[in-house]
């Protein structure tokens, strides 16, 4: 047996056991999760600091980022490394903006999903129902995004078709979240989290091992035919390749404050006086993952530079071509830290998206289930969610990066008229129902159908989403000037209470 596939046997022995594990904390965690709604769709009150800090970096940094992410970084060269830098910003945003109102509301009102914060703010069922309806377009793009990475992990190892890997591995996570909740998916997180951040260190280690030094990778990669874009932070001059980088760190440090799989790790917070512990070690620990965009495709390029590799023919192969030029114990715990990057998201998309179609979108009509139907029907909502995130995953066409950043884009323009309105009184529930609306339309009408199948590009080459998120801000800001529901003197008294002491 070669050094390769006995590597790769190893590997995949280290995988099954380690699913044998996410399985057996999502069985244990069956009786807690089964509480009630409040303990399935949010895990209430559960944990302490460090543990729902470690759940929120690993829920945050999915197959987009150590999949997608050296294939980015791979394909566009140096000018993607200040991606990563602000991460670390986005998780002290997130608290500052998200933590506090919904610890606070969740004292004042019954609140388990980021459409609860939006109904009690303004008190409007369409505003909650064209919310939810965003949220699962997110939720879908962002599962494929696990389903696409999870199969080239699976694939690389055991030679499976990607497709069959991906759902084999999304498989094994909606049976642990069957059971266990979000209880058990932050139990999980837990542990891949610290995975993740062991996989960076391995990372760096493989990485230097191949370069010798930075200086020396730029002075090979720069004069090799390569050509020295790769490494210039500007970028490929013939491409619009600074406006299309700073899209994508806008959407990426701004992204996290959106997404409710990492904003419900605030409700199981123990505590109210966590908030900023929490936030400290979500926001490191998801800096730390960051590296992983960059340390890969460094080294891949390096060994592309002096002719030991040819070039990548799909860029998202980065990472296993890395895994394959690095020692063993090096590979295992980067494949363990690419397996806990992609579960950990998925997971929690699939509490939160099972919460959408048994909470959410009911209420918006006028139907409350009970705590025990909530959790009961919640779980049929996971095989809904997985067959969607299947379809994405698999016929969505975007490499796995790019279909990440899709959902996070989407995410960050649907929750803008929610933020916004717990910071400022004035905004009213008309113009965040006609965010709402225009999010949803410039999602299909934009992304899907201007972009993907059409094939083209909005002006200066910036992504759609950019334009959607500017779009919903401004629409929140120009149509609460000109509306009064919910808002001044007609807020609910609920908000009432909650701006007194947010005061």
């Amino acid at each position: 047996m070669g050094g390769i596939e006995e590597m790769k046997l190893i590997t995949t022995v280290v995988t099954v056991i380690y699913m044998a594990i996410c399985l057996g904390i999502g069985i244990y965690s069956k009786k807690r999760a089964e509480a009630g709604g409040k303990e399935f769709f949010a895990s209430y009150k559960q944990f302490g600091w460090l543990l729902a800090g470690l759940a929120a970096a690993a829920a945050g940094m999915s197959a987009y980022g150590y999949v997608g992410g050296p294939g980015l970084a791979y394909k566009s060269g140096a000018a993607v490394w200040y991606m990563p830098w602000f991460f670390v910003l986005s998780y002290g945003m997130m608290t500052w903006l998200n933590g506090k109102p919904m610890r606070m509301m969740a004292e004042i009102a019954r609140i388990e999903t980021f459409p609860d914060l939006a109904h009690e703010r303004y008190q409007c069922k369409w505003t909650r129902f064209f919310l939810s309806l965003n949220l699962v377009f997110c939720i879908w793009a962002y599962l494929g995004t696990q389903v696409l990475g999870g199969g080239l992990i699976l694939q690389w190892l055991t030679g499976l078709d990607a497709g069959i890997a991906g759902v084999l591995i999304l498989l094994v996570t909606i049976i642990y979240t069957y059971y266990g909740g979000m209880v058990g998916s932050i139990l999980v997180d837990g542990l891949q989290g610290f995975l993740m951040i062991l996989s960076i260190v391995g990372a760096f280690i493989g990485c230097i091992m191949i370069i010798g030094s930075f200086d020396n990778f730029v002075t090979t990669v720069g004069s090799s035919s390569l050509g020295p874009h790769y490494v210039d932070p500007v970028g490929f001059p013939t491409e619009a390749m600074l406006p299309l980088v700073f899209s994508w760190i806008f959407v990426l440090a701004f992204g996290v404050v959106g997404q409710p799989h990492v904003n419900t790790k605030f409700y199981a917070l123990k505590s109210y006086e966590d908030l900023r512990f929490k936030g400290f070690i979500g926001g490191v620990g998801y800096g730390i993952a960051g590296f992983m965009y960059m340390l890969p495709a460094i080294a891949v390029l390096y060994l592309v530079a002096i002719g030991q590799v040819q070039p990548l023919k799909i860029a998202d192969q980065a990472v296993f071509v890395f895994a394959e030029h690095i020692p063993m114990w090096v590979t295992v715990v980067i494949i363990m830290g690419l397996l806990a990057a992609l579960m950990s998201t998925a997971s929690s998309f699939l509490v939160i998206g099972s919460a959408l179609f048994t909470r959410d979108i009911p209420k918006a009509f006028g139907k409350e289930l009970s705590q025990k139907d909530e959790v009961r029907i919640g779980r049929i909502a996971l095989l809904i969610l997985g067959l969607g995130a299947c379809i994405f995953g698999l016929f969505g066409g975007y490499m796995v990066a790019l279909l990440g950043v899709l959902g996070l884009g989407t995410f960050v323009a649907c929750s803008l008229p929610v933020v916004i309105g717990y910071l400022w009184r004035r905004a009213t529930k008309e113009a965040a129902l006609v965010a709402q609306i225009l999010v949803l339309l410039c999602s299909f009408g934009i992304s899907v159908g201007y972009e993907k199948l059409l094939g083209l590009k909005l002006p200066g080459g910036i992504p759609g989403y950019v334009f959607y998120i500017c779009l919903s801000f401004l629409v929140m800001i120009f149509v609460s000037l000109v509306t009064k529901g919910s808002a001044g003197d007609r807020l609910p008294e609920k908000m009432k209470i909650y701006f007194r002491h947010l005061e």
